[in-house]
């Protein structure tokens, strides 16, 4: 009796074991399939429409997309240079009559970029460190007016807007140093507009439009765009291989196909049409350019990049294709054109 209960005894601990032995071997539950994150973007309905801008301030804008390091007033042209050690300056040539003269150094160690002019004062951020500078005019008095890294830098009206390194969109009152936050962002793009702000969410890629007076969003695209640029009555921006537009509302999407392209692509308002160009590394590197229904026309070995942009006037940099520059040209609407660089100024032939 005791030999058929310690059997039984042994049977039910075997049956028990074995059942522990088929839990833990069994597949475990699958995990729930990754979805993709919503856009931070809150959008909310009170948004006045976007106002057209003018061609100045497409132009404005295509050159802060560009990180401008060329500005042009009535009697002078400042720029990225390099002094007589080829060291890189902020130096300034004199204007008169078509003609380029008068090299100055205004700031030494400086790699100017998103330069602008205002009163006797140049405003503009430092690649080198990433601070918000200004200097005189004339030279001297050099401050730094917010600590780096600092981007997308433009003057309106007074007041200098710009990104900080946490990505909040700001403006400076220069005089003062009075600062105000506009956006907390994170941007990666931004752009004071009438009424309010164009710019780049940094994470989702979205292109938004926050109105001043409400605080209410618009996405306006999405999809990681690029280049955003108004134009007319259309938002354009490159996104892949080829370049989108939709109205101010977000609506009524075009496409048009690029090129091959492995650099930059450039979006620029000439005469009131937009016109590209981009950069093909293959055999090159080669530079096509032309407007969004093509054709494009395909230009020589190295390629230029716009460095300012006028109704009259324009001046692309020119580079060699190993990426040195070559040479600055200054062109009129004449077909007048100037090649200048370290003080040098000669005609292009």
């Amino acid at each position: 009796m005791r030999a058929r209960l310690i059997l039984t005894a042994l049977l039910l601990a075997a049956l028990l074991l074995s059942a522990c032995g088929l839990q833990r071997e069994e597949a475990p539950m699958p995990s729930p399939v990754p979805t993709p994150e919503p856009s931070p973007v809150v959008v909310t309905p009170e948004v006045r429409e976007i106002t057209a801008p003018d061609p100045e301030e497409s132009r404005a804008m295509a050159m802060v997309l560009n990180a401008n390091r060329v500005a042009v007033t009535e009697d002078a042209l400042y720029c990225y240079d390099f002094d007589e050690n080829w060291l890189p300056v902020l130096a300034r040539y004199s204007r008169e009559d078509g003609s380029l003269d008068g090299f100055t150094v205004l700031a030494e160690g400086c790699v100017p970029e998103y330069l602008c002019e205002s009163e006797g004062w140049l405003f503009y951020i430092d690649r080198s460190s990433g601070a918000l500078e200004r200097v005189s005019t004339e030279g001297g008095e050099r401050h730094t007016l917010h600590l780096g890294p600092c981007r997308w830098l433009c003057l309106k009206e007074g007041l200098l807007y710009f990104c900080d390194g946490r990505g909040r969109f700001l403006s400076l009152e220069p005089r003062t140093r009075v600062l105000t936050q506009l956006l907390a962002g994170p941007c990666a793009f931004a752009y004071p507009l009438e009424g309010g702000v164009l710019w780049r969410e940094q994470d989702s890629g979205d292109i938004c439009f926050t109105d001043g007076e409400t605080g209410g969003v618009r996405i306006l695209c999405s999809g990681a765009p690029s280049n955003p640029l108004l134009l007319k009555n259309r938002l354009w921006y490159r996104s892949g291989n080829g370049v989108y537009s939709v109205d101010l509302t977000g609506e009524q999407p075009r496409s048009y196909p690029l090129p091959e392209t492995d650099g930059a692509v450039e979006l620029l308002p000439v005469d009131g049409d937009l016109y590209l160009r981009g950069i093909r590394e293959t055999d090159g590197p080669v530079q096509w350019e032309g407007y969004p229904e093509g054709p494009f026309e395909y230009l020589p070995r190295g390629y230029r990049i716009c460095d300012w942009l006028g109704e009259a006037l324009r001046v692309d940099t020119v580079y060699e294709p190993d990426g040195r520059i070559r040479c600055y040209l200054l062109q009129d609407e004449e077909g007048n054109a100037l090649r200048f660089l370290a003080g040098h100024v000669e005609p292009e032939t």
